[in-house]
This record gives C-alpha cells, sequence and structure tokens, in this order.
C-alpha cells in the first residue's frame, strides 16, 4: 500500500537522532547525558527540556518547568553554543492513519478532512504535518524518533494497544477513535449516535433491521460502539438480534457489490425493512445498487448511514444519518498534543465529541402507510 504524505506542507524530514544535539555535561565531565535522557527520567518530552533550555515556558504549567529546571540545576547543564537548535528547522507532527489496510486514505471525505484541519491548526503552532499510513508499531515510532518530530496523532489504533505504545516514545502520542484507557484520545459519542438512530427507524415503525458492518474494521473502537449502540436501541425496544442481522461488507469495492446485489435480490424472503449502514459511503453504494436491482429506497427498504459526509448528501433519495465533524476531532487533538509537548496540564485523558441525528429522505415511516 502506498504511504499518503503531505508534500506540499512538508518540505523535510529526518530520520533517526542526530549527533548535533543539546548536551547535558555530568558534574566530573565524564559522561554526557543527553536531553531525551533527562526528558525520561522527568517523564516528559525531549521537547518540553529544550523549551525551559531555551526559555519558551510561557504555555508551560508553573509545575513543569521547576521540575526541568531543577533537573538541569542537577546534571549541571551547559549550553554548547555549538550544538544550539537551527533556527531555520522545520518542526514536525506526524498523522498516522492506522487503518487495517484501507488505501483510499485521501478520497475518503472523513479522512481527508481530519488531515485538512490537523494541518491548519497545527499551524497555529508554527508547525508542520508529516502524514502516513502505517500498518505497523514500527513504521509510527520510526517517523517519532526523527530530531524535528515532536509528537503523533494516530487515528484508528487498536484501544488495547494504545497504552503499550506510549511507553515505548518519549515523546507525546495522541489518538482519535481509540477509546478510553490511560492514554490521550479524542473520539465521538458512537454508542449514543447508533443508538438514537436505531431508535428512530423503530419509532417509524421498523422491526427487522439489518446492520451492514466494515468487515476489515469491525473490532475497530467506532465499530463496535456504533454495534453495541444498534443492540442496545433494538433490546430496548425488545426486538430480537441474531448474528444473521449482521452483515459484513468488505473493503473491495466489486465483492461489495455482489453482496448487496444478493441480499436485494433475497429482500423479500429475508423480510428485512431497513438497513443500517455504519458509514454514509456504504449506505450510498447500496442505495444505487438496491435500485439496479429493482429495490426502492425507501419504498422496499430504508437505509441509513453515519457520519453525514458528501455521501450522504449525493445519495438518491438524501440520506437519514448521524452528523459528526472530523475537524472538530483534528482540533481537538492538535491542542491536546502540544498541551503535551509544552508541558500543559490535560483535565481529560478522553474527549468523547457531541453527535447529531440528521433525518432526511431515506427512511420511510410504515407505521402511516
Amino acid at each position: 500500500m502506498k504511504s499518503v504524505r503531505t508534500a506540499v506542507h512538508v518540505r523535510t524530514f529526518v530520520q533517526g537522532e542526530s549527533s548535533n544535539k543539546p548536551i547535558v555535561k555530568s558534574r566530573k565531565g565524564e559522561r554526557m547525558i543527553t536531553i531525551k535522557e533527562i526528558a525520561n527520567q522527568l517523564g516528559v518530552s525531549p521537547t518540553t527540556v529544550s523549551n525551559v533550555i531555551n526559555g519558551r515556558t510561557s504555555k508551560m504549567s508553573e509545575e513543569t518547568r521547576k521540575k526541568v529546571e531543577m533537573a538541569l540545576v542537577e546534571n549541571h547543564y551547559v549550553k554548547d553554543s555549538h550544538h544550539e537548535e537551527t533556527g531555520g528547522e522545520l518542526k514536525l507532527i506526524t498523522l498516522d492513519f492506522f487503518l487495517q489496510g484501507k488505501q483510499e486514505i485521501i478520497t475518503d471525505p472523513f479522512c481527508s478532512s481530519l488531515l485538512d484541519a490537523t494541518i491548519k491548526r497545527a499551524a497555529n503552532y508554527d508547525r508542520y504535518v508529516l502524514s502516513d499510513s502505517p500498518r505497523t508499531d514500527e513504521q509510527i515510532l520510526k517517523k517519532l524518533a526523527g530530531r524535528n518530530v515532536e509528537g503523533a496523532i494516530v487515528l484508528g489504533y487498536p484501544s488495547e494497544k494504545c497504552y503499550e505504545l506510549t511507553k515505548r516514545t518519549p515523546k507525546p502520542i495522541v489518538f482519535v477513535d481509540s477509546g478510553d484507557g490511560d492514554y490521550d484520545n479524542v473520539g465521538l459519542q458512537d454508542f449514543k449516535g447508533a443508538y438514537d438512530l436505531t431508535s428512530y427507524m423503530i419509532g417509524q415503525g421498523h422491526r427487522k433491521i439489518a446492520f451492514f458492518y466494515d468487515a476489515a474494521g469491525r473490532e475497530s473502537t467506532s465499530s463496535r460502539d456504533r454495534i453495541r449502540g444498534f443492540m442496545a436501541a433494538m433490546s430496548r425496544f425488545k426486538l430480537a438480534v441474531g448474528e444473521e442481522d449482521f452483515i459484513g461488507l468488505p473493503l473491495d469495492k466489486q465483492l461489495r457489490r455482489e453482496i448487496l446485489v444478493q441480499f436485494a435480490r433475497n429482500l423479500k424472503n429475508l423480510g428485512y425493512t431497513a438497513g443500517f449502514f455504519v458509514f454514509d459511503l456504504f449506505a450510498n453504494e447500496a442505495a444505487g445498487v438496491f435500485s439496479s436491482q429493482g429495490v426502492t429506497v425507501p419504498g422496499d427498504i430504508s437505509v441509513t448511514g453515519f457520519d453525514d459526509n458528501v455521501y450522504a448528501r449525493l445519495s438518491r433519495p438524501s440520506l437519514t444519518t448521524v452528523r459528526q465533524h472530523p475537524e472538530d476531532k483534528a482540533v481537538g487533538a492538535v491542542d491536546m498534543l502540544f498541551k503535551r509537548i509544552y508541558g500543559e496540564p490535560v483535565q481529560i485523558r478522553s474527549l468523547h465529541l457531541p453527535i447529531e441525528l440528521i433525518v432526511r429522505d431515506s427512511v420511510r415511516n410504515i407505521l402511516k402507510a
């Protein structure tokens, strides 16, 4: 899979640690302690130590500043002008899309909006963004090892591995859509969104609803929460849900189409009156496939999505969905990351952004019918 890089915004990238970095000399001058080692001792980022050394403490907590200053004094810091920071060197953060092999990052409305908003927000901190679609932990950590890379934002990383990843680098990482834990994450009220949307369909008279999920990402935090929200709403109204009601759609577009064609052809026998699609993209594709098979939306089956991106607005009929704002996730993640970089206090580790149910034309009220 090809990596995605924002070449327009990122003009330089340094792999590995440079030998030309500020040093701290020990009392007897026998051992040279690096800023990175001091940062590891204090549990802060190397950038935080560097900011104290260079007087950039206006956004830093008093407690952090004093802690770093004390460590510098105890280690008899000597600032070597030969190793001072290069004024013209670009400072970077990374944005990694860790999405189970998904290739269409730039053309995906959510990912492209998140990337664009991250670039704009990072510019407020005079930083550039290096974006990639890594497939391994090592690829994430390799970029973070760059001397001019100060931290990372990672989308879609498995929640059960987030804490472990943060312990493998002294530089801060903020996750997006990776659930709650002893790490920083910006997410969405996915459970509530799915619950509200399912409840709305039930309120319109639908009792047998198929749930179409992303087969490649079913175990992602977002997908799990949306499935849980769907099941909770069905349970509340005492409606049975079986494994056969969950239909996985693969990454391959042609395979997705074949599954949807078979579903449409068997719709009368299956008895479904509505379909909950975990993405607007899937819902938009389904509406087109159903129409090609003589199945009307919402006449024969109602269709809903999740995200309220361009696919929801282009769908015919227009799509009932759950609205989220990728831009807000980007702003929250960037601001949280720089609080960590500057050593500022962070009030909460998990931020859950609100959702909004958007009702349009793709759900039929079968009670009135």
